[in-house]
């Protein structure tokens, strides 16, 4: 049995969320979606929905991103478990939508990432009305 090697540092690992945020505050899709494994899964836990793959994530921030007049996250602790590829965020997200809808979160991310250093899966646990459906 072999085992893959991992491209990924506890550093790399620290700072993929905050470019990560950076590019969805910009409201970049293509650096959204660099972050991403092809094959990558992104669970909204507490609204029990789940994106998978490429096409349906692009989806999903297209239309959140598409529905968005503003996106501001401020990252406030980061947990790396750098052995096994995880990151844990706590976050807050201060957003509001083209149809006056006013957020401000306090959110929590978990991010597993693969061989090559891409989110393979991320599980948001959300404080408040989910925008990204």
């Amino acid at each position: 049995m072999s085992t893959a090697t991992t491209t990924w540092t506890r550093e790399s690992l620290a700072a993929a969320p905050q470019t990560y945020f950076d590019a969805v505050d910009a409201m970049d899709l293509d650096g959204v979606l660099a972050h991403f494994a092809d094959d990558a899964t992104l669970t909204v836990q507490t609204d029990n929905v789940t994106f998978t793959g490429a096409s349906e994530i692009r989806r999903m921030f297209t239309d959140f991103f598409g529905a968005s007049s503003s996106i501001r996250h401020e990252l406030r602790n980061v947990v790396v478990e750098e052995s096994a590829g995880k990151v844990a965020t706590e976050q807050g997200y201060i957003g509001e939508l083209k149809d006056g809808a006013k957020n401000d979160m306090h959110n929590c991310n978990f991010f597993s990432f693969d061989a090559d250093g891409k989110f393979q899966r991320v599980i948001i646990w959300m404080a408040g009305t989910n925008p990204l459906t």
